[in-house]
Order: structure tokens, then sequence, then C-alpha cells
């Protein structure tokens, strides 16, 4: 069930985004033993001046500031090192297929409670 939403300014050089988000899940699956058929990645553009930091807005995507914002949805039944393992890997395979550094990807990880979910056509409890 993780879902992984990544938001950005568009970046000046073309970004493959197909490939980032199906290679992020692939890693995302990889590091933590979550199956890959239960990753979802989405990617989403704020357009140009969209997006301030410190009041200052951008046209695209700076590499020391306005970080990636990432919004990660996991079952609150993960253990804080099953988090601190979900962050770390989303952190360094953004960083590795973006080549933007770590320091600029701002991650929240969100907990889904059970009974709190619909999936599949019904409320999910874990």
């Amino acid at each position: 069930m993780p879902f992984i939403h990544v938001r950005s300014l568009p970046f000046e050089q073309p970004l493959d985004v197909q490939a980032v988000i199906e290679g992020l899940s692939q890693d995302f699956a990889g590091s933590t033993g979550i199956a890959l058929q239960h990753v979802t990645a989405t990617w989403t553009f704020f357009a140009p001046g969209h997006y301030a930091v410190a009041g200052l807005a951008a046209s695209h995507q700076p590499r020391q500031s306005h970080p990636l914002l990432v919004d990660l949805l996991v079952p609150d039944l993960n253990s804080a090192d099953d988090v601190r393992r979900m962050l770390i890997a989303v952190a360094s395979s953004l960083a590795q297929r973006t080549r933007l550094p770590r320091e600029n990807i701002f991650i929240n990880c969100r907990a889904a409670r059970s009974g709190r979910v619909f999936d599949e056509g019904r409320i999910a409890r874990w």
C-alpha cells in the first residue's frame, strides 16, 4: 500500500519522470521488502513561480533550495525502524535518479490507520 507522491518545480534539463517513478518504485520495493505490486508512485509539477521558499519563488527546480516535496503514506502497522528504512529508501532513490542532493529532499511520512482506508472496493483492515 505505500504511496509515494512527489512534487517539484519543472527541471531545467528534461527529466524522464516515467523512468524516475518506475525506478523509485523498484528501489523502494527492493530496499523495504514490500512487493512491487503494492507500491504506488506519482509525480506532480508545480507551475513555474508557484512554489516559494523563504519568500522567493522559483521557475525551475534548484539544486540547493525548494526541496522536492514527498508525501509518503504507509500503513500504521510499520515500526519506527521500518519507517526510517522507507524514508531513507525514498531519499536515496530520488537523489540518485534526479541528481539532486539528499539535503534538498523533504519527506513527510503519514500513517494510514486500519479501518480508515478504502481500497479494492472495501474498507481495508490490517
